[in-house]
């Protein structure tokens, strides 16, 4: 059970932090775009939130609290050291700020037009994704550091 779960964390920080850098990756290179051709790129990087990031957030999420769990059962059991501590601490704050913020508004954007009316909702909108993914991947990058140095 262990190994499985230690896959399951390992695959879902690939799928977290890989396609956070993809999404990123579009971002900047959709900056040379022309304001009224980036809604393509807009929904593609929606689509990397909800079917890449937000799910390996929620499995690294997940496994990792039954590691945890785990770990407490064995008999040689004998607390947590400080590193793994702020492993599990910025995990998940980085998966709540991906679940609950981002992947909605990511979602939101979606289904904005970038040029009209709307331009400015679309541009506001973009602007705290943009934000909240750079947090919530920092901190997924700061936990997965904290893992390294265990």
């Amino acid at each position: 059970m262990r190994s499985i779960l230690i896959f399951l964390h390992l695959f879902g920080q690939i799928a977290w932090l890989g396609g956070a850098l993809s999404a990123m990756v579009m971002g900047v290179a959709s900056k040379r775009e022309a304001k009224d051709q980036i809604g393509p790129t807009v929904r593609m990087q929606s689509a990397i939130y909800r079917t890449l990031i937000a799910p390996g957030a929620l499995v690294v999420v997940l496994s990792g609290i039954l590691l945890t769990l785990e770990m407490y059962n064995q008999a040689t059991a004998v607390g947590l050291s400080r590193p793994l501590m702020a492993m599990q601490g910025l995990g998940i704050l980085g998966a709540l700020i991906i679940l609950v913020h981002t992947m909605p508004t990511s979602t939101r954007l979606a289904r904005l037009e970038p040029a009209g009316p709307g331009a400015p909702i679309f541009e506001a909108l973009r602007k705290k994704v943009v934000r909240s993914g750079m947090i919530a991947s920092t901190l997924g990058m700061l936990a997965l550091i904290a893992g390294a140095m265990r």
